[in-house]
């Protein structure tokens, strides 16, 4: 077994890691990634509208244009035609979720970024590496004592929420607050962390400052990653899903493929 090399690392990258270092083998030494599904193509749609709403709101200087969202979602559903008109996960309700979203106000001079791409040397064991990714957006808030507060927003589009004691012990949120805290630290001290679900335009928030524990549990985890050589599985439900399955054959859940549901 060839050792995954580690030069940088993403949110998503980690999170493949924690998820089952065999499966992220196969994805980062073999290639081997997950197919698109229904559900992360009806992401994807929705990320895309979402960017290209805001940006125009932002260079026009507008807080609602439903006339302009409605010829972006157009113009979008022809690149993901694939996505059916009606039923779960649908265009249909996507344009439920995208009216209810820009049926609110937004005050564009508010928001600091939108899909902010982030490539950031830092150190791990000794040696340089860089964490990379993407914010859907970053907005500039003041707090009750005047205090300005760099909110990350994380867009979610499924039907899962975490309670807001999730995602403070949620890893891809520390990502993303040190992440913040290395691109803007010498401007902004205090993050607010919430996760946009889409579909009732709700938020789960938590307030904090950068902590280096923070950092101390992100590198414990890159110095994981770089060390191994064994890549060990973790066997569990998700392994049917896996599109290493056939490869890995994972030893438990073999004996009972018949069982494997569709």
């Amino acid at each position: 077994m060839t050792k995954v090399e580690i030069k940088t690392v993403s949110a998503a990258k980690m999170l493949s890691y924690l998820k089952c270092p065999r499966q992220f083998y196969y994805a980062y030494g073999e290639g081997i990634f997950p197919e698109e599904t229904k559900y992360t193509r009806f992401g994807s749609f929705i990320h895309a509208v979402l960017e290209n709403y805001l940006k125009h709101l932002i260079s026009t200087d507008r807080k609602k244009d439903l006339e302009t969202l409605y010829s972006i979602v157009s113009a979008k559903k022809k690149e993901y035609a694939q996505i059916p008109e009606t039923g779960e996960v649908s265009f249909f309700e996507a344009d439920v979720f995208l009216n209810r979203f820009a049926s609110a106000l937004i005050n564009t001079r508010r928001v600091y970024a939108v899909e902010k791409i982030f490539d950031i040397p830092w150190i791990s064991g000794g040696e340089e590496i860089r964490i990379n990714g993407r914010i859907d957006r970053i907005d500039i808030e003041t707090g009750q004592n005047k205090e300005t507060i760099l909110h990350i927003i994380d867009y979610k589009t499924g039907k899962n929420k975490l309670t807001e004691e999730d995602l403070k012990n949620d890893i891809q949120m520390k990502f993303y607050v040190t992440a913040a805290y290395l691109m803007y630290r010498k401007i902004h001290r205090l993050f607010r962390i919430s996760h946009y679900y889409i579909r009732d335009n709700s938020l789960v928030s938590f307030e904090t400052v950068y902590k280096d524990s923070y950092a101390e549990e992100l590198l414990k985890c890159i110095q994981k990653m770089k060390n191994d050589s064994e890549y060990p599985k973790n066997i569990a439900a998700h392994c049917f899903r896996c599109p290493s399955f056939k490869i890995c054959k994972p030893d438990v859940l073999v004996k009972s493929e018949k069982k494997i549901p569709s």
